[in-house]
């Protein structure tokens, strides 16, 4: 092929019919022509394998309305109310108002939030009912829902006491078995920040009650303990009618106390989510949330009959050293009297008491004399102990080497 000048193609090509000069690079006048691609008409379509996209419109039977319309979805066929599994929310009071036992417990799901499954059919509400006031608990709840049962049955419930003030350590102990877990704020360095961390550890191990010792009757403490998802309060050296009376108030929400507004954190404690998560708390937990006032010196003791006339609490904690050093002051009793006053009194009025005991033998020992809410062992004990007695099983084998 004889190629043409420069000029005369460029000529050529800008004078021929249908050559669609179009420059390229930016319109530059020397880019080479583009080529046309050839079009070809496309290919015949065969039906004789392909799926119809609707399936065939259904006979109408004469006097009956329009048929159904068939979905062709990956999604579940919507199932109607009757047919869904029926999980109650609450629990069912048993008799006397108490909690079922633990194998009849139905199984936890999240409450405030739409459950998950198929989209209901149109013309089906798919709207949740709206929670009412009820003194049942959440399903929800259910470390708590066993300790406020076995304390109102007078069952024996025991706990670790917390004083490191660590998270680590509480997640650990409280995946031991533990009924409740008590987080010590009187005694130890503990701070808000902590607490509230090491509330959410023992939550965490859904078979463990987190409790806080609040170290005074100040609303701070209450609301920082009881915001950050708090099962239960003790509250130390309650010694009269009002001042018992003054902490049921800072543990309950209006009307029936003068609690905060503000527990944006608790709902989590309980397994609550969603937007109605705190509503659901302030609904249906926060009024089980237990009260256990501390008697730990003589006044305590002489006043706690008329404490326990106006109920409002769930158990009775026994400060023991404290107490032993207040009966020593007055010298005209012994701890003896005193603690079988205290037994006596809490058994006559069917009120559940508890005692700090520095280990599990100790605790066996409490419970022959009555006590239900017992402390079995604590986080320093536990973690001085054990590592005492491996040191000594490890040192046994040097006699070979003196």
């Amino acid at each position: 092929m004889v190629r043409q000048p420069m000029g005369q193609e460029m000529n050529m090509r800008m004078r021929s019919p249908g050559s669609g000069f179009a420059p390229r690079h930016g319109g530059h006048p020397m880019a080479p022509p583009m080529q046309q691609q050839t079009q070809h008409p496309p290919p015949p379509i065969s039906t004789s394998h392909q799926q119809p996209i609707l399936p065939p419109p259904q006979q109408q039977q004469p006097g009956m309305g329009p048929p159904p319309i068939a979905h062709h979805s990956s999604r579940q066929t919507p199932i109607s109310p009757s047919q869904q599994p029926h999980t109650p929310r609450y629990y069912p009071p048993g008799p006397g108002g108490q909690l079922p036992p633990n194998n009849q417990l139905p199984q936890p799901h999240n409450m405030g939030q739409r459950q998950g499954g198929p989209v209901p059919a149109h013309g089906m509400s798919s709207q949740r009912p709206s929670p009412t006031k009820s003194p049942q608990m959440s399903v929800s709840s259910r470390p708590l829902a066993r300790l406020k049962s076995k304390l109102q049955r007078q069952i024996p419930v025991f706990g670790v006491w917390l004083t490191i003030p660590s998270p680590v350590t509480a997640r650990i102990l409280a995946a031991q078995g533990f009924d409740w877990a008590c987080i010590d704020m009187e005694h130890t360095p503990t701070n808000p920040s902590l607490m509230a961390e090491m509330v959410a550890a023992v939550a965490g191990s859904g078979t463990c009650a987190p409790i806080v010792r609040v170290p005074s009757h100040a609303p701070e403490w209450f609301k920082w303990a009881l915001d950050a998802g708090a099962h239960g309060i003790i509250v130390p050296m309650v010694n009269t009618v009002e001042e018992l009376r003054n902490v049921e108030r800072l543990c309950r929400y209006p009307p029936a106390g003068k609690r905060s507004m503000g527990a944006f954190f608790a709902p989590n404690a309980f397994g609550l989510r969603g937007p109605r998560a705190m509503n659901d708390y302030v609904d249906n937990i926060s009024d089980d949330i237990l009260i256990i006032p501390q008697i730990e010196s003589v006044e305590g003791v002489r006043n706690l009959p008329s404490m326990l006339k106006g109920g409002g609490i769930d158990a009775v904690f026994v400060g023991p050293y404290d107490l032993n050093a207040s009966v020593r002051s007055t010298q005209d009793m012994q701890i003896q009297e005193v603690m079988a006053h205290l037994e006596r009194v809490t058994k006559e009025n069917d009120i559940p008491i508890g005692i700090y005991a520095s280990s599990g033998a100790a605790a066996s020992s409490r419970l022959r004399d009555g006590y239900t809410f017992l402390v079995a062992a604590s986080d320093i004990e536990c973690l001085s102990s054990s590592a005492s007695d491996n040191l000594d099983r490890a040192k046994s084998a040097l006699r070979q080497y003196r």
